[in-house]
């Protein structure tokens, strides 16, 4: 009988932990697959943050590159490729294409700019035009045209 009530005492402790432990065990899971997507979705937030960035940087080259600044403009280039670069290797593979891409522009850029030619603005705007549909913005607005006088 002894036996009996010592088997029926485990029995029943080993089923009470069972019934503590599943539901549990089962949140502990859910939880986990929610944390790891969030980490997905937040590891792609920074990533569009810093592409965001470095359209802001291409676009203050751009305006240099337009005022004829080739001199201030060949650094800010340089630091500009680096940062894509630099980026390239960290950033989710949804990026790392397009950055790749912009990379190989670098030399022609750089060719342009030594040469004081302002045909590097027709190279950087189409980068500009994959950063920003990359990124979901509009393309920039063409600029208004005076109207021909009556």
């Amino acid at each position: 009988m002894k036996r009996f009530l010592v088997l029926l005492v485990i029995g029943l402790v080993g089923a009470a932990y069972a019934a503590g432990y599943w539901p549990e065990r089962q949140r502990r899971v859910a939880l986990e697959s929610q944390v790891k997507t969030l980490e997905e979705r937040l590891a792609e937030a920074e990533a569009r943050v810093r592409l965001g960035g470095l359209l802001a940087r291409l676009l203050t080259l751009m305006d240099v590159i337009g005022e004829k600044n080739y001199g201030q403009g060949l650094g800010l280039s340089s630091a500009f490729f680096d940062e894509v670069r630099a980026e390239a290797g960290r950033t989710p593979p949804a990026f790392r294409d397009l950055l790749e891409g912009i990379i190989k522009r670098r030399d022609a850029v750089t060719a342009s700019l030594t040469q004081a030619d302002a045909a590097a603005l027709g190279t950087l705007r189409e980068v500009q035009l994959e950063l920003r549909r990359a990124l979901g913005y509009p393309p920039p607005a063409a600029p208004a045209r005076p109207s021909p006088p009556s």
